[in-house]
């Protein structure tokens, strides 16, 4: 590759705007706010067997904590070339690994012109397992 001096800001661009710091940014996606879901309404919706698409974009490392049942992964850097997988007049819930990119999914998904979006509020791990919900492996 050739690269030696080679930094990662962990923070990510949001954190970098918030603090202030110069940034070219371009609206791709419209500028819209996903709403919410509690796991246990998700839970609630499951049990009542509501219909819906549970979209979880995680990639595949993130994958071995396990999903919820019915989910169907399309990650997020895929989801664009997948965006046929995913079924339009039906509620959608989106859900990732802490609940971070799912605004962002949530987005890019009304500009393809999907309109009953929600997201999983705090993702897998701080919504869905720390409510005590059961996983599939």
């Amino acid at each position: 590759m050739g690269y030696t001096n080679v930094y990662v800001y962990n923070e990510g661009l949001p954190e970098w705007i918030k603090r202030g710091y110069p940034a070219d940014l371009k609206k791709v996606y419209p500028q819209i706010e996903v709403p919410v879901i509690s796991a246990a309404d998700l839970k609630s919706m499951i049990d009542k067997k509501e219909k819906m698409f549970i979209l979880d974009i995680r990639d595949e490392d993130d994958l071995a904590a396990g999903t919820i049942k019915g989910a169907v992964n399309i990650s997020l850097e895929a989801l664009d070339l997948h965006i046929s997988e995913v079924p339009k007049g039906r509620k959608v819930v989106i859900m990732d690994l802490h609940g971070k990119q799912t605004n962002m999914a949530g987005r890019f998904l009304a500009s393809k012109g999907y309109t009953d979006l929600i997201r999983l509020d705090g993702g897998l791990v701080s919504g869905w397992i720390k409510a005590g919900y059961p996983v599939e492996k």
